[in-house]
């Protein structure tokens, strides 16, 4: 239900940051491009980056539900596997969900022309950072204040009236609770993961268009780019390199 109502606002917010952009904002145009392509090119790349920011919250959200439960039955046999599951299941939607954002910010610039036109397309794209900040604000508000009415909910009913241990199995608002903090830690972290990532991509890239107009070389506005994927690639390296003893 949330996602819903965050894609039909999404929707509505795109359309208006394109008309805003498109008849206020983008008055002149940028070489060759009317202010009218200005404005659906904004939006489009808004609408963009909501879908992957969503998506990357439900990634979030799926793989903590059954990384818990796998950590949860590892733990019986030894500390050293508990502790291996439950690395690997935080890394997995941390790794998917950087190179999700890294594909978008890729795929939606060159598909904006910046093989033709490099020193323009960082500033077409700015819609999809603000898409993806767009659903992250939502989902952090919404399953924060889930997760903490919730918590509430389930501490006064629990400690208080029935006076049993906190997330005692015998309080059925303990399951509420424990939705919550999947709700809020993970899919609204996920998503705020995700924009973060791309706004400081789309940042720093517009900042490479400075160097780019001087030395004309287009390496500058993709090294941001380029300096993520190695760190991608690094951490991973660092994460299949961690061995848990005893």
């Amino acid at each position: 239900r949330q996602y819903s109502t965050i894609g039909w606002l999404s929707i509505v917010v795109a359309v208006v940051v394109g008309v805003l952009v498109g008849v206020l904002g983008g008055h002149r145009g940028i070489e060759g491009i009317t202010a009218l392509g200005i404005g659906w090119r904004t939006a489009i790349a808004f609408i963009a980056g909501a879908l992957c920011s969503a998506v990357s919250g439900f990634i979030g959200m799926i793989i903590a539900v059954k990384a818990n439960a796998r950590c949860a039955n590892a733990s019986q046999h030894s500390l050293k596997e508990a502790v291996n599951v439950a690395l690997r299941g935080g890394a997995v939607p941390g790794f998917l969900i950087v190179a999700l954002s890294l594909l978008g910010v890729t795929v939606i610039y060159f598909a904006y022309g910046g093989a033709d036109t490099p020193g323009i397309a960082p500033h077409l794209i700015v819609g999809f950072g603000f898409g993806a900040s767009f659903v992250a604000l939502f989902a952090q508000l919404g399953g924060g204040i889930y997760t903490k009415a919730a918590d509430m909910g389930a501490d006064l009913v629990g400690k208080i009236e029935a006076g049993i241990p906190e997330d005692d199995p015998r309080n059925a608002a303990v399951i509420a609770d424990l939705v919550g903090d999947n709700v809020g830690d993970c899919a609204g972290r996920g998503a705020d993961l995700f924009e973060s990532t791309a706004a400081e991509n789309i940042g720093a890239m517009i900042l490479g268009i400075t160097i780019y107009a001087i030395t004309g070389d287009v390496a500058w506005i993709l090294f941001p780019l380029v300096v993520r994927a190695f760190g991608l690639i690094a951490s991973m390296i660092g994460i299949f390199g961690v061995r848990i003893r005893g």
